[in-house]
């Protein structure tokens, strides 16, 4: 995305950020031919001085083809996570990295997720080479099971016969109620392409089939393509609304790696939306808080969206509480019955002692 110059560059300092798309681990990068491996501290020093407050993350480790020498199990994955760590200014949210296709079932990940360390799922169909549409029904039990557990998933999306968006919105719609994030919209489509997915996105969401927010980093070539990319911003802010977008930048890869570029990046955002909203100062700071961090900080954090599931336990707990209830209740009845007695007998008494001759029945 080639940025243009800004009168006043601010290198993305001044808004607080909730950056949706981080990377530990080990990958091959296809774009640049060799083998890439990052860590949280290359993370924070790229978005540490353009305050960046929290950021998900992910393990690219297991996100590889299987029997790759930089594949890692969906278990090993989620080990490697455990290290990861922020700082005091940069809060780190680990994703689960998963394996349909590749993994058995979602055993695994159900197992990993139970001690509550980890805020969403994430799915890169391209890099593990198992397509969502050949691999419909195991991603599918995935989304099940981040539905039951109120786990957000995040998908690697582009028109590559296996990320595509098109099948990413069909799983959405299975699970109407649960947030899936299209990492990039529609990694690298051309302007034709990049709207005929923004639109269907806007119908899915609109019609109440699916629950869709986008993110927009690397919407085409990061430093080479502004104006198409300023205009896919500006679409999506009018489709589908500056409440389903999300701040994302694939950091640390490449040029986001940088702090210099992800500051322009995130300045690059700010003009777009502010320029979009002309004239209408409220409505464009509105947005660029959604944008940068509160549509985060509800699907991921806050959570709204998500109705727990009642339990066996918490059955069985609410059946011993009404039995506890039902119990009170009898015994309150016979306490009641008792005094009533009680009084009936001390009034017949009390009417006994000014007419002896009359006999008190008990």
């Amino acid at each position: 995305m080639k940025i243009q110059s800004l009168q006043s560059p601010s290198f993305g300092n001044s808004r607080p950020k909730f950056d949706v798309q981080g990377h530990v681990g080990s990958m091959y990068d296809n774009l640049h031919n060799c083998r890439q491996s990052y860590n949280s501290q290359n993370i924070i020093d790229a978005v540490e001085s353009n305050n960046v407050k929290k950021i998900l993350v992910s393990s690219l480790s297991g996100l590889n083809p299987h029997g790759s020498d930089v594949f890692q199990s969906e278990f090993n994955a989620a080990k490697e996570m455990e290290i990861v760590t922020g700082n005091g200014n940069v809060k780190i949210y680990p994703l689960i990295s998963c394996q349909p296709g590749i993994s058995k079932d979602s055993g695994v990940v159900e197992k990993l997720i139970e001690g509550g360390k980890f805020y969403g799922m994430k799915f890169h169909p391209t890099n593990t080479q198992k397509s969502v549409k050949d691999n419909f029904e195991a991603y599918s039990k995935y989304l099940s099971l981040a539905e039951e557990k109120g786990l957000p998933c995040v998908f690697h999306s582009i028109s590559d016969g296996k990320s595509d968006p098109v099948e990413i919105m069909k799983l959405a719609e299975k699970h109407p109620k649960l947030p899936v994030v299209l990492y990039h919209i529609d990694l690298m489509a051309s302007p034709e392409q990049m709207g005929k997915t923004i639109d269907n996105i806007s119908s899915s969401v609109k019609s109440g089939k699916s629950n869709i927010f986008v993110d927009i980093s690397w919407l085409t070539g990061l430093f080479d393509n502004a104006e198409q990319n300023k205009n896919t911003i500006k679409q999506a802010l009018e489709k589908i609304g500056p409440e389903r977008i999300l701040f994302g930048s694939d950091t640390p890869i490449a040029e986001m790696g940088d702090k210099e570029k992800y500051g322009k990046f995130a300045d690059f955002v700010e003009d777009t939306v502010k320029e979009f909203y002309k004239d209408k100062p409220e409505d464009a700071e509105k947005a660029l808080n959604n944008i940068f961090y509160d549509n985060a900080e509800e699907v991921f954090i806050n959570k709204k969206w998500y109705q727990k599931p009642f339990t066996k336990e918490v059955k069985s707990s609410s059946c011993k509480k009404g039995l506890w209830i039902a119990a009170g209740a009898a015994a309150i009845g016979i306490i009641a019955l008792t005094v009533k007695s009680l009084c009936d007998d001390a009034k017949k008494a009390k009417a006994a002692e000014n007419n002896p001759s009359k006999v008190v029945k008990h």
